[in-house]
């Protein structure tokens, strides 16, 4: 329904929000959207499906006020953007690729749909990433896979970017005259198209001759080469008739070819193309022998119903795949089994894909893939001389390597690989990256002596289970090892546990996971830490929140923070370097209600400095003296976040802030461990907010490190401004609201204004009132 409702309304904004199924109809709410609305009436309020039926509509207009803090799309797509922007994708060595692959999905748009199929949506977002100047210049290339767009218009405002790679694969692109008339202004090192209507096409691939200059690689294959890519079961082999048929039936006829050179096709039935290419390569190699000669599928294609790929010289594992396999590849699934206290996995094999094989369905021809050939010259592309780094990250996905599978799970396709490579590098290389390649085993130092000056080594994200599988690489020497991301790192309760079990292995190491080891052995603290990264947002509101009441003159919006029955304990261990009186009744403030309870005299005081409840809490917060945080200083861990509790540490340096011009202000350390749990649940207009209270707090302060000395409000040089009229999002929200009302433009060009402004209305108005008196402003920027 929502589909053919975008069709209906094509090139106009609309943001559904909160599509609710019902017995007799569905519902969802809209605002801001009058165009879009018209067009609906324009089509007598009724649409069409696929199926040639109509569903009638019906508009009710002002069904509720619009309220600060509720769904608003801008806001919304400006939150998801900015929290891509902090984890964006690194693509053949290259950082700054933008994933925005089915955008739809993302954990911002719960109750909000947004359809990049509708190009004045697709065109909303391309505005947002360009407008924001900051951000796009660190972006490299964006990933817009699968998100149902049907017309690339939008991408016109990035005409003069040179993008590393633009990912436009898996959409409804149909065109090809107006793809390239939408990409003229458009550069990139890599175009990808694949799954799109337009290369289906009989004009397909010639028909980006026009945009060719454009690009280097459309879809993995140099542009030069494009209309001349070659595959046998394209071109040569007609499956139906070409080669001698070897099922179960006829097994033993696979000895008539033990002296063969010729091309065999492997042919895996999947009418529903249930499995992709790259799972039915994964179950493959799971399937044949590692103790076997090495196997290369090459020419994959699926075709009619059937995975098909060439294989050649490998008998001794296709009679495997006869006579042990039966002919059969098991199809593992993990399962979850969940009790109380944990969650197992298990691998269960419910599932088997029958196959058959084509022998010497093509004689083998000079110029056609030659498996050491194309690992050579991907060794060459791949080794950066300058960094003397070999990067061999995913390394199925090298250009050139786009007709081969070279799969180095497989142990021996792995010791060929690197002995390759250390014949072709000898002493030059220094570091080798492995990473995503799903290897299992890489006791591999044998081959990698020759390369002597190997120092480094990245095996992160692939599928070593057990320290065992890699313990022979500690003959390297090495000094840096990355194995994060393996399964292997699961097995330890601790990160102190982990490092002991791979410094008793590689003694020699300095930095495990790209972080630095201490001499005593163990790792450099890290900034941040999130268990689960659903916190993000929570930490990402409560932090800033909290510390700006608490530096603030009154300190009493603090209250609705704490549960009634909330426990608060304080200790302070600051030594102060000269200690006049002033400072010595400054320092009293703190040492009135802490509990040190080591230093305590008086143990009765032990129990009188446990405040109970939001009142004592408040109190003991009242008699502290002005402080000033910095929070750029902030390590923030948060441990614990689910439904029943959020735990949340917070270390970092404030000022105590002087009482007078006479005196200065104190540099402290302090650490804060809050205990939160829901209170209020299925909150707001959607039923889905949940209300927080810090049930249990813990404050420690004591003197700065000599670290946090100098890196200390290294930003806030000069007087810092109370921060009290710092612009909300819902403050954002009404100012946007206001300045569209008033100027009569579209959203986009008021965030323009407001931003430009930092959000000061009178500031906005008059640069929007100088654009229009130097008529600087298009038409089709107004409403």
């Amino acid at each position: 329904i929502l589909q053919v409702i975008f069709e209906a309304v094509e090139g106009e904004e609309l943001f559904p929000v909160a599509y609710r199924r019902g017995v007799k109809n569905d519902r969802f709410l809209v605002r801001n959207c009058k165009a879009a609305i018209n067009k609906l009436f324009e089509h007598n309020l009724r649409v069409q499906l696929s199926d040639a039926s109509f569903v009638h509509l019906q508009v009710h207009f002002n069904v509720g006020d619009y309220k600060f803090g509720q769904i608003s799309p801008h806001a919304k797509l400006v939150e998801a953007l900015n929290r891509l922007y902090t984890c964006m994708e690194r693509v053949n060595g290259v950082d700054g690729i933008l994933n925005l692959c089915r955008f739809n999905t993302q954990m911002e748009f719960c109750d909000l749909v947004v359809n990049l199929g509708n190009c004045a949506v697709f065109e909303t977002i391309c505005n947002l990433i360009y407008g924001n100047d900051d951000k796009f210049r660190l972006v490299n290339g964006l990933i817009l896979s699968d998100n149902g767009i049907t017309t690339v218009t939008p991408l016109k405002v990035f005409a003069g970017a040179e993008f590393v790679v633009l990912d436009l694969s898996k959409n409804k692109i149909t065109s090809s005259s107006r793809l390239c008339r939408d990409l003229s202004e458009v550069k990139a090192d890599e175009l990808l198209l694949a799954g799109n209507p337009i290369t289906t096409g009989n004009n397909y691939p010639d028909c980006l001759r026009p945009i060719q200059k454009n690009f280097k690689l459309v879809d993995g294959i140099p542009i030069e080469n494009l209309s001349k890519l070659y595959s046998p079961l394209d071109y040569e082999v007609d499956i139906n008739r070409n080669g001698h048929r070897v099922d179960l039936n006829n097994k033993k006829d696979i000895l008539k070819f033990q002296q063969s050179n010729d091309w065999h096709a492997i042919v895996i039935p999947d009418s529903g193309q249930e499995f992709t290419k790259h799972e039915i390569m994964d179950y493959f190699f799971i399937t044949v022998s590692p103790k076997l000669s090495e196997i290369y599928p090459c020419y994959y294609k699926f075709s009619a119903g059937e995975h098909q790929f060439l294989v050649r010289q490998c008998f001794d594992q296709l009679k495997h795949l006869v006579d042990i396999c039966k002919m059969e590849i098991n199809v593992p699934r993990l399962t979850t089994i969940v009790d109380k206290y944990s969650a197992l996995s298990e691998i269960q094999i419910d599932k088997t894909l029958k196959y058959y094989m084509l022998m010497n369905v093509r004689p083998f021809i000079q110029g056609q893939i030659e498996p050491m050939e194309c690992i050579d010259k991907a060794l060459t592309r791949r080794y950066n001389g300058i960094n003397r780094q070999l990067n061999l990250d995913n390394f199925e996905s090298v250009e050139g390597l786009e007709n081969i599978v070279i799969n180095l799970s497989s142990p021996k396709i792995l010791r060929r690989v690197l002995t390759q490579a250390s014949r072709k590098l000898l002493t030059s290389c220094v570091e080798l990256r492995l990473t995503h390649n799903k290897i299992t085993n890489a006791n591999v130092s044998k081959v990698l002596n020759i390369m002597s000056n190997l120092k480094a080594i990245d095996l992160g994200n692939n599928w070593i289970l057990d320290l065992e599988n890699v313990k022979k690489l500690s003959a390297l020497g090495l000094k840096t090892l990355r194995l994060d991301g393996n399964p292997l790192c699961t097995k330890y309760s601790s990160a102190g546990e982990y490092v002991k079990a791979v410094r008793r292995l590689f003694p020699e190491l300095t930095k495990l996971d790209n972080i630095e080891i201490q001499n005593k052995g163990y790792l450099s603290s890290q900034k941040n830490f999130l268990c689960d990264v659903r916190g993000y947002d929570f930490v990402n509101e409560f932090v800033p929140r909290f510390f700006k009441c608490f530096d603030s003159h009154d300190r009493s919006s603090l209250k609705e923070l704490y549960h009634r029955n909330a426990i608060f304990t304080f200790s302070f261990k600051y030594i102060v370097a000269q200690m006049t009186s002033q400072n010595f009744k400054r320092i009293s403030k703190y040492r009135e209600n802490c509990r040190n309870i080591l230093k305590i005299s008086d143990l009765s005081r032990a129990h009188t400095s446990i405040f109970l409840g939001a009142n004592q809490i408040m109190e003991v917060f009242f008699q502290l003296p002005s402080t000033r945080h910095d929070l750029l200083t902030f390590n923030t861990d948060t441990m614990i976040y689910n439904e029943n509790m959020i735990t949340l540490t917070i270390n970092g340096v404030f000022y105590d802030q002087a009482p007078s011009v006479m005196d200065t202000d104190i540099l402290m350390s302090f650490t804060r461990t809050f205990v939160l749990m829901p209170v209020e649940t299925k909150l707001g207009i959607l039923n889905k907010a949940i209300k927080y209270q810090i049930v249990n707090e813990q404050l420690s302060i004591y003197n700065p490190t000599s670290q946090q000395l100098k890196n200390t409000f290294k930003y806030f040089k000069g007087e810092c401004q109370d921060d009290n009229d710092a612009v909300t999002v819902s403050d954002k929200e009404a100012l946007l609201i206001m300045f569209q009302e008033v100027t009569k433009l579209k959203p986009l060009w008021c965030t323009r204004f407001l931003e430009d402004a930092k959000w000061n209305f009178k500031k906005s108005l008059l640069i929007f009132l100088n654009f229009c008196d130097n008529k600087k402003i298009p038409e089709t920027a107004f409403n």
